[in-house]
């Protein structure tokens, strides 16, 4: 009896900690440009500086998720608003969101199939330097 009571505490734990957690909204270019035209967020494109000088969504900040300072300025954004954010295919700015939703974020938008699905549909995108210097 006393296990069971254990194991049903146990259960009722995980539950609220994973109810707290946010987890990553995947969205198509579609829904992202809709999204990103809102005020009050932070758009991230984690490329590489060379990358993001070839092509990025205008308003975007850069953040070299290769840099070894990356996670820790990552996680300088601020918790109260929300985050888009987005890569050439998804894959490195799904990682990217996974840290900031493993550190408390709730509001983390992924571009699910990255910039390059944004330039298939003729979406505007911006060539030259970065507001960052990561």
């Amino acid at each position: 009896m006393k296990n069971l009571f254990f194991a049903i505490v146990a259960i009722t734990c995980m539950f609220f900690v994973n109810a707290q957690q946010g987890t990553i909204k995947n969205v198509n270019s579609t829904e992202f440009k809709k999204l990103t035209t809102k005020n009050d967020s932070t758009l991230l494109d984690v490329h590489t500086l060379y990358e993001f000088e070839s092509g990025h969504l205008k308003e975007a900040d850069q953040l070299n998720y290769y840099a070894w300072s990356f996670k820790k300025n990552l996680l300088l954004l601020p918790k109260n608003k929300p985050i888009y954010i987005y890569c050439r295919t998804g894959y490195i700015s799904k990682r990217a969101a996974k840290i900031l939703i493993k550190n408390g974020y709730k509001n983390v938008f992924n571009l699910e199939n990255g910039i390059k699905e944004w330039e298939q549909n003729n979406y505007p995108t911006e060539k030259g330097s970065s507001t960052s210097s990561n």
